[in-house]
């Protein structure tokens, strides 16, 4: 049981209490009416979502697994009161196999990193001014393909930027590698410069007289200008880059790019280790992103050798299937060794030393005929995909004592005031 009551044994409880100390520094006795009414409404917030979730997924479970749904709620109450865990992860992490139900306490939350670790992390670097601040760099597209070009990080050409001319509604190409006018006569990819989960991207093929989009839409080179000026007025800045392919030997997965999460973490020694990665397939073999909120599923990686694991969603909509091979092209998952593996861990490595500041950075890379490529960093990452894919929760593994040691250091020592954290549903349905 997980709690912030008496001395904190393992990792995970480490982990928790720091939270909890550091949701309450936050918040404060301003706001202990609200800590109450929270308290309150938190019983009926989770009879909605755990009727939800099991009234969906519940019979299914039952199918293929013979526990009762029944048992599987009453396995959620005791999940929620004993260690925290909300009903939708019941189903992610699939805590219904006897096995992972009994390492329950050693799971990590989305919202002890979302709404605890990185926030915290985020002021102990502010109180440790050495290593700068570099978030913005992480947030920003550009600024981070800038970085890691400028620190020797191969990241995929920004070629034109679309940018808002002045106060104004007007938007027009602004060259960043490309000095002839228009767009480039090759495939590119178009995605917003502040935006996250593939949300906005796609990929556009040249045609000779225009572009053509996954869906087979075609567009004339004006045309397509117009299309990014449009939705740069709802997304903000555009960035088109150049179009990257898969390696070879992965070109069987997927009809657009593969790409791998690959977590890093600051070390006790203050250098930086990978401690997971992930390798994000695209199901439907037509989709320009791999998003696993998109179609999506992934597959865990031996962090020692490269080695794929089976794949599956990363939701919960269809518990206990798991592919070893893809479901579209019939390509080999399991057991497959990616190429230029030790090259891919070298290069994130490289990649976290440019942004000293940040304790775990989850970066996406992709593995091309050129080599291993940095596609972005991502500055709140999270640990769903490496506990659904794999049988040990987080708290059993280095990045949770990593997670551990970073979240009591800095919660034992002072830290800059910070404004009240609010929390919302997506807090606790989010499926990243």
């Amino acid at each position: 049981m997980r709690t912030v009551l008496g001395k904190p044994r393992t990792n995970a409880e480490k982990l928790f209490n720091a939270y909890a100390r550091f949701l309450w520094r936050s918040m404060g006795m301003r706001h202990v009416g609200l800590i109450a009414l929270l308290g309150l409404l938190w019983p009926l917030i989770f009879l909605v979502m755990s009727g939800l979730f099991t009234a969906r997924i519940g019979p299914t479970v039952a199918a293929r697994t013979g526990k009762s749904v029944a048992r599987q709620w009453a396995e959620q109450v005791w999940l929620a009161l004993a260690c925290s865990i909300p009903p939708d992860k019941y189903y992610v992490f699939e805590l219904f196999r006897a096995e992972r139900l009994a390492r329950a306490s050693d799971y990590v939350m989305r919202y002890e990193l979302k709404g605890g670790f990185h926030n915290l992390m985020h002021l102990w670097a502010r109180t440790n001014p050495a290593f700068g601040n570099t978030k913005i760099l992480l947030t920003d597209k550009l600024q981070f393909a800038r970085r890691c070009r400028a620190g020797g990080v191969d990241t995929p050409e920004v070629i034109l930027r679309m940018e808002r001319q002045g106060d104004g509604d007007s938007w027009r190409l602004v060259p960043e590698a490309h000095a002839e006018p228009g767009l480039p006569k090759r495939d590119i990819f178009v995605k917003p410069a502040k935006g996250k989960g593939g949300r906005g991207c796609d990929r556009w093929r040249f045609t000779g007289p225009g572009y053509r989009d996954h869906r087979g839409r075609q567009l004339s080179e004006e045309g397509l200008i117009d299309h990014l000026a449009s939705q740069a007025r709802l997304r903000g800045s555009y960035l088109i880059q150049e179009c990257l392919t898969n390696h070879a030997d992965l070109r069987d997965l997927s009809g657009g790019l593969t790409s791998l999460r690959i977590t890093s973490c600051r070390t006790e020694r203050d250098d930086f280790e990978v401690t997971n990665a992930t390798f994000k397939i695209d199901f439907s073999n037509v989709s320009p992103v791999d998003n696993f909120h998109r179609g999506g599923g992934v597959a865990r990686i031996d962090v020692a050798t490269g080695t794929l694991g089976p794949a599956s969603d990363s939701w919960c909509n269809r518990p206990c299937v798991w592919h070893a091979a893809h479901p579209v092209t019939g390509a080999r998952i399991e057991g497959r060794v990616l190429p230029l593996w030790q090259e891919t861990v070298d290069l994130v490595r490289r990649a976290h030393q440019l942004f000293p500041d940040r304790i775990m950075l989850g970066f996406d890379v992709a593995i091309t005929g050129r080599g291993p490529v940095v596609i972005e960093g991502n500055v709140q990452s999270g640990c769903d995909m490496i506990q659904r894919t794999c049988d040990l929760p987080v708290g059993r593994q280095r990045l949770g004592e990593l997670l551990a040691f970073h979240a009591t250091r800095a919660i034992q020592g002072p830290l800059p005031a910070k404004r009240m954290v609010w929390f919302g549903p997506q807090d606790f349905l989010s499926r990243k």
